[in-house]
């Protein structure tokens, strides 16, 4: 008899969880698909607690709730262990909207209202902003791409003229390296970013911006150079001498921009807006 109760608990925790799913991509993306879940599974589970309290222990209906949730993204989850850990914060704010019910059911006025409370809180805190610095944080090891120590190895690049690009031309300046290689379709669609910061300190000799483009097998000569023009940018583009430099950099993906400070430090190591506004406010 019980397990009907179950099964129906089950069957509407999956059918909210496809409702969801959509959220992730086109014009919202997974911080819209956190919110939205967070809200609506904090209602269903007030819901199946109430209607199922006579039939069910508490136990059965968090544990209906919780296997449909995890029903359809039991591979994704399985992933969270390998480092795939990108929609992480997701599944945890439906969690958190299920234990957040089931705790507003529980407790007496005025707690449970405050801990509802709470719980809101952080779930609109991850939709504004904590998304975003958990992405930086996987993508890039810090959750504000805010850092300070010295090179890791030397910079060698050539630009369009074969001219050897080192240390020496970077001394005493602010620098914006942005990492990229031709077959990295996110480098380019990050491109206009780049090419405003250096329209916007091209004249400025404190200032430097760089391309740095990493060689790859299928590139052929001057292919670099050749895309970046034939998109109709001027920012200058270099090719790494190394070619395993951007690695020696810490470059896990493409793109990454480091800002260096004057005193040869790396400060910023991040996305290209986080790098921007490390430059902005360096030279405020």
């Amino acid at each position: 008899m019980t397990n009907k109760p179950f099964l129906k608990i089950f069957l509407l925790s999956v059918l909210l969880h496809i409702i969801v799913i959509p959220f992730r991509g086109g014009w919202a993306g997974i911080d819209y698909s956190s919110i939205v879940g967070f809200i609506t599974y904090f209602f269903l589970a007030m819901f199946c607690l109430e209607k199922y309290k006579k039939t069910l222990p508490t136990w059965k209906i968090l544990l209906a709730l919780f296997s449909g949730r995890c029903f359809i993204d039991s591979p994704v989850i399985i992933y969270y262990f390998l480092g795939e850990t990108w929609s992480l914060p997701e599944f945890l704010l439906h969690a958190l909207g299920i234990i957040c019910g089931f705790l507003y059911r529980r407790l007496k006025k005025p707690l449970n209202i405050l801990t509802a409370l709470l719980c809101f809180s952080i779930a609109v805190f991850m939709f504004f902003q904590g998304y975003n610095y958990w992405l930086h944080k996987r993508n890039f090891g810090t959750f504000t791409g805010e850092v300070s120590y010295s090179l890791p190895t030397k910079f060698e690049a050539f630009d369009e003229s074969k001219n050897l690009i080192t240390e020496s031309n970077l001394n005493n300046k602010i620098i914006l390296l942005d990492f990229w290689h031709t077959r990295c379709g996110v480098c380019f669609e990050k491109f206009p970013q780049v090419q405003a910061v250096y329209e916007k300190y091209k004249n400025d000799p404190s200032v430097m911006i760089l391309a740095v483009d990493k060689p790859i097998e299928e590139d052929k000569p001057n292919q670099a150079f050749e895309m970046i023009r034939e998109e109709g940018y001027s920012f200058p583009v270099v090719i790494a001498r190394d070619e395993d430099m951007p690695e020696k950099f810490g470059v896990k993906g493409y793109p990454t921009t480091f800002v260096i400070n004057p005193k040869g430090n790396i400060v910023f190591k991040g996305d290209i807006a986080g790098a921007v506004r490390q430059v902005e406010k360096m030279k405020r």
